[in-house]
């Protein structure tokens, strides 16, 4: 029978990493799913630069079928603002993903980036030329309070947020 030797003082020094606390867990899952839905929302949305004209006066017509208020907007100037919406959005989004995956990394930071890239994001948008009466800023106020709540919820897992280092080996000299 083969016995083995057991460094007590090197098991010692390791750490066993304290398991995630379910809260950050579901938050952090939870914003995973709704960057990487955006990020595909928002990539289909940048295709509308590649558009030319041409293919701009196809699909028009069926735009204003579904909402008659485009009627009166250049399609061109639209499609392209819309177009820098989504890419502007696209960045947001990457930048709000990079929070979440520091987050569950427990760094304070990341939090700090989600929420002026969540917060950022919903005023990109604004400054589209629709009309004046088809401007809605109920879905704005919405959004913004939806990632007031998520920034909150983040907030209060804030005291679990601290970098864990396992860096014992760099200094007992080893």
């Amino acid at each position: 029978m083969m016995e083995t030797t057991h460094d007590n003082q090197f098991s010692n020094a390791i750490e066993m990493p304290n398991e995630r606390p379910q809260f950050l867990k579901i938050l952090c899952i939870l914003s995973f799913v709704a960057c990487g839905l955006m990020i595909l929302v928002f990539s289909i949305g940048t295709m509308l630069l590649s558009l030319d004209e041409s293919m701009i006066a196809e699909v028009w017509p069926q735009m204003i079928e579904a909402n008659p208020a485009f009627e009166s907007i250049d399609p061109v100037d639209f499609l392209h603002q819309f177009g820098m919406v989504c890419v502007y959005g696209l960045i947001a989004t990457v930048f709000s993903l990079i929070g979440v995956i520091m987050m569950w990394r427990y760094e304070k930071m990341g939090l700090v980036i989600y929420a002026i890239a969540e917060l950022s994001s919903n005023f990109f948008g604004l400054n589209m030329d629709m009309g004046e009466q088809e401007k809605s800023y109920g879905g704005t106020i919405f959004f913004i309070l939806l990632d007031l709540v998520f920034i909150a919820m983040y907030f209060v897992n804030l005291k679990h947020m601290t970098k864990k280092t396992n860096n014992t080996f760099i200094q007992s000299g080893s």
